[in-house]
Order: structure tokens, then sequence, then C-alpha cells
């Protein structure tokens, strides 16, 4: 893209000499990820080829449709996951101060967590994680979600564990928000309704970021209910909302924005006629969009065909991106900093912290 190198360059420079860092509460959720392979071929005990794209997978469990079917599986690894955990965690490497509040065990933190609630100033845990079983494929991703007690998240459940006045004192000692997997807390529509009571009694406008999560399995009514409590959100604080390109379909389809786009930017421009937030974002595999304001922007990301980790990637653009945004960058820089974030953990099975972003988006200008 014609002037993205110069672009890269300035990014640099800007998140380099910025001394801006946030102050960041995040919720509400928190799961343990299990990382699979599906086996196409067994070599030996030891060696076997994975299925390497989600066609493939399809493809054979189709086939057993009317018979049966045996699909090996390989645990490649448990770690932790959850939106909020995983961008919370990019976050805090990134430099900020994180207060999470979210599932990472019933009565105590689990050991999994422990790496990540180490680095915030405040981890509080309510209940126990979901599970997610998670197939890696170089195309994409197939995640099979065990929510239990997850499901339970409420108002209600997280004053009982918080308190309302604690947990008062601790939105008004944070500037930055994070509300994600709205998909898999089916009350979350309620208690960003109380948010938004609590954000309209702070003397200064925070700014929300919002995450979805593939509301493909939530009704159209609750989505167009969430999305009406956003703009009222925004009245009482910035909302920005990170979508991936499915996401954004979606939203388009419930505010009646036109269903048509010939790339991600002129679609997150249809959705913000209809939804004028502060800023809505939409990521892609291979490019990242912004629209605010009457202004919008499109970026090539750092694409690469075999992803070694793609489980979170967008929980840690929203991170890069946000870590961009506090920082004082532009927001065609952000997604800059979204995109680069996302394309060092795909390739490095780990979030960058602020010096190791630095540098990849310094080799990916050259």
């Amino acid at each position: 893209m014609a002037g993205q190198k110069e672009l890269v360059k300035k990014s640099i420079s800007d998140f380099s000499n910025s001394e801006k860092r946030g102050n960041v509460f995040v919720g509400f959720d928190g799961f343990v990820d299990n990382i699979l392979k599906p086996v196409l071929e067994r070599k030996d005990n030891t060696n076997f080829i994975p299925m390497s794209d989600i066609t493939t997978f399809a493809d054979r469990i189709k086939s057993g449709a009317g018979k049966s079917i045996n699909v090996e599986i390989v645990k490649e690894r448990s770690s932790m996951g959850g939106n909020g955990p995983i961008m919370a965690n990019s976050l805090a490497l990134l430099g900020n101060n994180v207060d999470i509040v979210g599932s990472m065990g019933r009565d105590e933190i689990l050991p999994i967590f422990k790496t990540f609630t180490d680095r915030c100033r405040t981890a509080i845990s309510f209940c126990d994680p979901g599970i997610t079983d998670a197939f890696e494929m170089n195309d994409g991703k197939v995640m099979f979600n065990y929510p239990q007690s997850v499901l339970d998240i409420s108002w209600e459940s997280i004053i009982s564990s918080v308190g309302h006045d604690r947990l008062k004192k601790m939105i008004s000692e944070n500037s930055y928000f994070a509300f994600v997997n709205w998909t898999m807390i089916p009350l979350m529509n309620d208690i960003l309704v109380h948010l938004t009571e609590i954000f309209s009694g702070l003397k200064e406008k925070n700014t929300v970021y919002i995450d979805l999560t593939d509301p493909k399995k939530r009704s159209r009514k609750d989505l167009r209910d969430c999305m009406n409590i956003l703009l009222d959100m925004n009245k009482k604080a910035d909302v920005i909302l990170g979508l991936n390109e499915s996401e954004a379909v979606q939203v388009a389809e419930v505010m009646n924005a036109l269903p048509d786009y010939k790339d991600i930017r002129e679609l997150s421009e249809n959705i913000y006629k209809e939804l004028p937030l502060k800023a809505i974002v939409i990521h892609s595999i291979k490019q990242a969009a912004v629209c605010a304001d009457e202004c919008s922007f499109i970026v090539d990301g750092p694409y690469t065909p075999e992803p070694k980790l793609s489980t979170g990637a967008g929980d840690i653009f929203n991170a890069g991106f946000y870590a961009g945004y506090i920082s004082g960058l532009d927001l065609e820089e952000c997604l800059i900093t979204g995109t680069a974030n996302s394309g060092y953990y795909v390739r490095n099975e780990k979030p960058a912290d602020r010096q190791a972003l630095i540098s990849f988006m310094e080799n990916w200008s050259e």
C-alpha cells in the first residue's frame, strides 16, 4: 500500500517517544484454552501431519455423515485464555497499569493465570473459567466452547464478589476500560447498562473498548439492543467498537447499514453512519480499518500464511490498537500498532512487550 512504509516509520517514532501510559480496567470473562491439532495422517507414534485448513477439517467431519468417523486430536498445550485476560495481559506488557475482574477461579486465581495476574495492579476473580478447545489451522481456527460458569456472570454476581463501592472506586481510578466477550456472557447487556449509569456520574469522559466475540449464536434482537446501549454509553464515555470482519457484517445487518462493501474500510464507514460511536475498528486476516468522525483509514497488516498461533490474535490486535490510542497516536497509527501486535503474536506464540513490538515494527518497515 502506497505510503504505508512511511506510516509504519511514523508510528514507530510516535509510539517509541510517547510517555503516555494508561490505567485500564478490563472485564469480565476468563477461559482456559486447549490448543489442539486435528490429525490428517499419522506417520508413527511421534510424527503426524496435521490438517492445515478448515475445509479439510470440515470435509473429514462431513465424510462421516450417515456412517461414523474417528478424528485423532493432538493437544499441544493449555494456556490462559478468555478475551479479557489475553487483551489485559498484552496491555500490561505494553506498559499500562491493569485492573481486571474476571472468571479465573472461584475460590482463588488458578495457577494458569498467575503469571498474568502478577502483572496487574489489581486482579479479582469471582467464578471459575470456561474452557475452549481451539483447533488451530493455517487459514483460521475452530473453537468449541464450554462456557459453564461464565454463562451465569451477571451484575449481581460481580457486585456480590467485588462490592458496589469497591467496583465504583476501581472504575473511578481508571481512565480506560475494555469490556469483552459479549457473546459468551448472556447478561452482558444488563451489565453494560449498569456501567453506563456509573459512567454518567463521573466527572471525566473516559474511553471504553468493546469486543463482541462472534455474536452469531445470539439473537438479532440482543445484538441490536447491545448497539443501542453502546450508543447511550457513548454519551457518557468514548466508545470504540472493535470487530473482526464477520462480526462487522453482523453488526451492519442489525443496524441496517449498507450490506455491500468493496473492503473493510467501506464496511467501517457504512456501520459508522448508523452507529456513530467514537470509532468503529475492523480487522481481518490481512488488513485493518477504522472509521471515526468523518475520517477513515485502512492498512495492510504483516500477514503470514502459516501462523504458529491464532487463538487470541484478535484480542492481541485490540490491545495493540488500544495501547497506541492510549499513547496518543493517530487512529491510522493505532491500526499499525494493532496489526503489528497481532503479527508478532502469531509468529512467536506469545504477546510482545513494548520493546519487542517496536523492534517488530522496525523490521516490518525495512
